[in-house]
């Protein structure tokens, strides 16, 4: 849906239903208006009676915006020490995706990930964009946390928790995204290059789908559920987690919505306690832990000849039928990391280029080699562990140098290097 009308925006802000809806969620938050142009109403302000929705709708509001704190008193929100009229906050995790159905997998991943840690109690809503917010409400946190009140911890506490979700669903989400789509369909969807997505170690799901901390910050807003949206004027729409995967845009117009299904306000008092307590000290034990040690290539002076490449790359140099995207990033960052230069690259690839079956197309191979000589950095191709690139298209033939079936050479720069010290010996 485009465009409402004036008169069709205050229709559907005139049902007694959406109404009481937004009202439920708005006691003891700061909520605005929002207009056509994402412009915000006067802050603070808050709802209370149905009056206080149609003022704003005739002043031109199309959406509007809640807090993710609740206050004692939220029109005192912005004076001095507002901070102390503080009386909770809601843990919201804002899915933000280009592709609904990329987004519909995280949210997934993240409600298994918040069941596993004792966490039932969660609200899910399609932002009337294209993303997903998953909630947990103030009811289901420890009200003190480290012998201090939880409502003082805000956004401290809950940043640690985005992070640690984030950390602890990141293996699951790249499987989940990789289960139902390709690489290259990745990329496409999210208007992605191919290598923009990858790591060493496989893809990075937070570039498909990503969850954000920065929306738990001080004074921050998300848009009310049964809002409209004010760019697709799509509904806010709470979503039961077991309709998730039936759900659709179309559901959330606003002549097909009814709003039977609430928005942070299921809970079990205090059942996020171990969810908080990891997340406590998970951030503690990154703090204290030192910085991981990477494979960053190996400084040559000069091209390492392709003679020294292991198994995979010479299979892949060959010429390919399958997974040519995902290696002709594997080479570029291999040459790259071996001392080649970005002609002896380009050279090497269009005549690779010219034994798959069919080529990539030219401005294709052209437009990565460019995105790759314009990083600041060079960095290795994929770890040998790494899922959806050497065993998935059949070139990981490992030879003894490698290890032989227990694979102990991490990365292909590796063994590069282990053969060209043994020639120099």
């Amino acid at each position: 849906m485009n465009s409402m009308s004036s008169r069709e925006i205050y229709r559907y802000y005139s049902r007694p239903d959406v109404q009481q809806a937004i009202l439920k969620v708005s006691e003891k938050r700061e909520v605005i208006g929002v207009f056509k142009d994402g412009a915000f109403s006067t802050r603070p302000n808050t709802l209370r009676y149905p009056k206080d929705i149609m003022s704003q709708v005739r002043s031109g509001a199309v959406a509007f915006h809640g807090s993710l704190e609740r206050w004692s008193n939220p029109m005192a929100v912005g004076s001095d020490n507002y901070e102390s009229g503080r009386s909770g906050w809601d843990l919201v995790l804002d899915m933000d995706c280009k592709d609904t159905e990329h987004g519909k997998v995280a949210v997934a991943v993240f409600l298994e990930a918040l069941k596993k840690h004792g966490v039932v109690g969660v609200s899910v809503k399609f932002t009337g964009g294209t993303g997903f917010h998953v909630g947990v409400p103030w009811e289901s946190l420890p009200q003190t946390v480290d012998y201090r009140p939880a409502s003082e911890q805000y956004p401290e506490l809950a940043r640690r928790i985005v992070l640690y979700l984030k950390n602890f669903s990141r293996e699951y989400l790249e499987r989940a995204l990789l289960k139902r789509w390709s690489v290259e369909e990745l990329a496409e969807k999210t208007g992605r290059q191919v290598g923009d997505i990858f790591t060493d170690d496989g893809i990075d799901p937070f570039k498909i789908v990503e969850v954000d901390p920065v929306l738990t910050s001080p004074r921050h807003l998300f848009r009310m559920p049964y809002s409209l949206h004010e760019k697709t004027y799509l509904v806010s729409l709470p979503v039961r987690p077991d309709q998730l995967e039936d759900f659709r845009k179309e559901d959330a117009a606003p002549s097909k919505i009814n709003t039977d299904t609430g928005f942070l306000d299921a809970y079990t008092e205090n059942e996020a306690s171990a969810l908080v307590i990891e997340a406590v000290d998970w951030t503690a034990r990154q703090k204290k832990a030192k910085e991981r040690k990477t494979t960053r290539g190996v400084p040559f002076r000069r091209a390492v000849p392709i003679e020294f490449a292991p198994p995979c790359i010479k299979n892949i140099a060959k010429g390919l039928a399958d997974g040519k995207k995902r290696s002709l990033f594997i080479l570029i960052n291999y040459l790259s990391s071996l001392g080649w230069g970005w002609e002896e690259i380009a050279r090497f690839l269009a005549g690779w280029n010219e034994k798959n079956r069919p080529p990539l197309g030219e401005s294709y191979l052209r437009g990565q080699v460019r995105w790759h000589m314009n990083r600041k950095k060079t960095t290795p191709p994929p770890n040998c562990s790494s899922r959806g690139y050497y065993e998935d298209f059949g070139v990981c033939t490992p030879d003894e140098a490698c290890g032989g079936n227990k694979k102990s050479i991490k990365n292909p720069v590796n063994y590069a290097a282990k053969k060209l010290s043994k020639r120099k010996k």
